[in-house]
């Protein structure tokens, strides 16, 4: 998990190209891993990675500028690596989906502390408090770019960046269809605190009340998310988590809701070991939350990011043809 987190972190870097206002072009040779400019505003983190042939859905946050002002305009432009890095194959805005908290007011999001000391989390404000979202339509494997435009809402401030990014033939995470790795995870019977659990610091205890190989075999719909609010590099765990919540309380009594953290000693933040679960489902970044239905079966899968009203969807398809 560590190597995913730096892997994250310097793509992230890489894959800037500088900001359109007086910051140098990047440097000679591949313009699309091209270093930060010190004096950019905006940092696009990617928290999207297992990307497949086929219609996809590319999410990410951006990182610096002032948290407090309106979330900036950002366009998006699919490149083709392997055919032409000069012209897009499209171009859209992409939507921006506001951080849930736990009251369920929007962009209200905070950092928090934890044991140990700083996590990848802390003091890493993302503008707007929200995460945006791109559809896109992947028609081969191979290397592929994303372009973003970055406008401040008051048009004042406008920056460039890019990112390269390889497709497979078939996502790594379980996929549509697929039958759910069963695979025991940690539950409350088994710690003295959901501390040892969870890293989140407003738990819902319903979360760990089953490992996922016994919620398997409750013949039930699952909601199930692995997520590690303290360490998570997109800084959208928490508030996926948040919005995972709020489906299972509305439909507790028919979903069995599993939380799976990323690490199996969230609360020793010095020496942090991967959780096996998260190992089995061989899962390349962080968060995801799956819909399962009866037969055991993923019915949707979110990488990155999901709105309340895509989950509560899904989940309602799911438990209308097991009723």
């Amino acid at each position: 998990m560590f190597a995913l987190l730096a892997v994250l972190a310097v793509s992230a870097l890489l894959g800037v190209a500088c900001g359109s206002r007086e910051a140098a072009g990047p440097p000679a040779g591949d313009p699309w891993t091209a270093g930060a400019s010190a004096d950019v505003v905006w940092l696009p983190v990617l928290a999207t990675r297992d990307l497949a042939v086929g219609v996809a859905r590319v999410a990410f946050t951006l990182e610096g500028g002032d948290p407090a002002a309106p979330a900036p305009r950002v366009r998006t432009a699919l490149y083709d690596l392997e055919s032409n890095a000069e012209q897009p194959l499209s171009s859209q805005y992409a939507r921006f989906a506001a951080f849930r908290s736990e009251d369920g007011s929007a962009a209200s999001f905070t950092p928090h502390g934890h044991a140990g000391g700083f996590s990848v989390s802390d003091g890493l404000p993302s503008v707007g408090r929200g995460v945006y979202l791109a559809p896109v339509r992947l028609t081969h494997a191979g290397e592929w770019g994303i372009g973003f435009t970055i406008e401040s809402a008051d048009g004042k401030t406008r920056e460039e960046a890019r990112f390269r990014f390889s497709v497979r033939e078939r996502s790594a995470a379980p996929a549509k269809g697929d039958a759910a790795p069963a695979v025991e995870s940690r539950t409350l019977a088994e710690v003295m605190s959901l501390s040892e659990l969870t890293s989140d610091p407003r738990p819902e205890p319903g979360l760990y009340q089953l490992s996922l190989a016994a919620a398997l075999e409750e013949q039930r719909p699952i909601l199930l998310v692995f997520a590690t609010p303290a360490f998570c590099h997109s800084r959208a765990c928490a508030p996926v988590l948040e919005v995972v919540k709020a489906v299972w309380r509305a439909r507790a009594e028919e979903l069995i809701g599993v939380h799976v953290e990323v690490f199996e000693n969230p609360h020793e933040a010095e020496a942090l070991r991967e959780a096996k679960a998260f190992a089995v489902w061989d899962l390349p970044s962080e968060p995801w939350v799956f819909v399962i239905d009866q037969e055991g079966r993923v019915y949707s899968s979110y990488e990155g990011a999901v709105t309340e009203a895509e989950l509560a969807r899904d989940v309602d398809e799911v438990l209308a043809v097991w009723r």
